[in-house]
């Protein structure tokens, strides 16, 4: 088989196994992020544990502010609930719904990005500061970079809806989406009471 055979056989799948197979995808990545994620966190009650000549954090040493942690956390979640209820609207029929929740889910991830950026910036710790402190820039800056793509992914899931190429027979692309904004509002939820309660 030619490589031009093959490119044409493979645009004319059946719509449920192209559906399938991006379903797959999307969960293969979550999967493989996951990985990522549960190594920070590993590393995180490593060193914690660890602690060698009180290295963790330095004496007089300061931690990221708590309430920016938890606004995070919680923008981020208020974002994946915000979707989850537009995907049952779309489930019901109504795709007008979906956009616009679709937008408010979005508007709450840039909101929330907003917020991982200035944490970012306004940190009062850096890389050298112990580890503590290289540890949660890590993975506040993960975070960021989660809410980025899910900005991106929010966007375009609306404007597909905006022009009806997302409706009750058509929701592939809607749910998958789905899948990704539960699994960033969960890493998000976990990285606030993880930098928490254990420091």
């Amino acid at each position: 088989m030619t490589t031009t055979q093959h490119e044409t056989q493979s645009h004319h799948l059946p719509p449920e196994q192209v559906a399938d197979q991006q379903r797959k995808a999307v969960k293969y990545f979550i999967i493989g992020d996951a990985v990522f994620f549960a190594c920070l966190i590993f590393t995180y009650f490593y060193l914690r544990a660890l602690n060698i000549s009180g290295g963790w954090i330095p004496s007089g040493g300061k931690t990221a502010a708590s309430w920016q942690v938890w606004l995070i956390g919680g923008l981020t979640v208020a974002s994946a609930l915000t979707y989850r209820y537009a995907l049952s609207r779309l489930s019901g029929g109504d795709r007008v719904a979906y956009a616009t929740g679709a937008l408010g889910s979005t508007i709450l991830a840039i909101v929330g990005l907003a917020f991982s950026i200035y944490q970012l910036a306004t940190l009062p710790i850096l890389m050298s500061d112990g580890s503590y402190a290289s540890v949660f820039i890590a993975m506040a800056a993960v975070q960021a970079l989660h809410l980025l793509v899910l900005v991106f992914i929010g966007i375009a899931v609306w404007n597909r809806a905006l022009q009806s190429k997302i409706d009750v027979g058509n929701d592939t692309h809607a749910v998958v989406a789905g899948y990704f904004w539960n699994w960033v509002a969960l890493t998000g939820f976990l990285a606030a009471l993880l930098t928490f309660f254990v420091r």
